[in-house]
C-alpha cells in the first residue's frame, strides 16, 4: 500500500466527520482537490481539514447556500459561541490531532520496520 493511498483513506475518514449537509455539498470537490495534492502538501491539507471540521460543528449553520453572504465574518466578541461548544471543539480537535500523529507514526513504522529493530539492538 503506498503512502498516497493511506493519506487519501485518512482524508476520506475526515470527510465523514463534517456535518451531513456540508459533506453532501462539498465532499466530492474536496476529495478531488486532495487527490491532486503533492506529498509535501498533505500535512497542510489534513491540518486545515481538522480545523474546518471543528469550525463547521461550532458554527452550526447549514451550508447548503452556494453564494456566501456579505460580511459573514464577525469581530472578536460578537460571536455567540457557547463555552460548552468551544470545549467540544477543543476535545474533538485534540482527538483528531492525536489520531493523525498515531496514523503517521504507524505508516512510518510500516514503511521502515528495520529501523525499529536496529534501534532496539543498540
Amino acid at each position: 500500500m503506498n503512502l498516497h493511498y493511506c493519506w487519501l483513506s485518512a482524508y476520506r475518514i475526515l470527510l465523514f466527520l463534517y456535518p451531513p449537509d456540508f459533506r453532501k455539498r462539498y465532499a466530492p470537490e474536496m476529495l478531488e482537490i486532495a487527490q491532486a495534492a503533492e506529498a509535501a502538501e498533505w500535512p497542510l491539507v489534513l491540518g486545515d481539514t481538522c480545523v474546518a471540521i471543528v469550525r463547521c460543528w461550532l458554527e452550526g449553520r447549514s451550508s447548503t447556500l452556494a453564494i456566501a453572504e456579505p460580511n459573514t465574518y464577525l469581530a472578536i466578541g460578537e460571536s455567540q459561541v457557547v463555552r460548552w461548544r468551544l470545549l467540544q471543539g477543543f476535545v474533538l480537535s485534540i482527538a483528531l490531532l492525536i489520531g493523525l500523529c498515531y496514523f503517521s507514526h504507524w505508516t512510518a513504522y510500516r514503511e521502515c520496520p528495520g529501523k525499529a529493530t536496529e534501534s532496539a539492538r543498540r
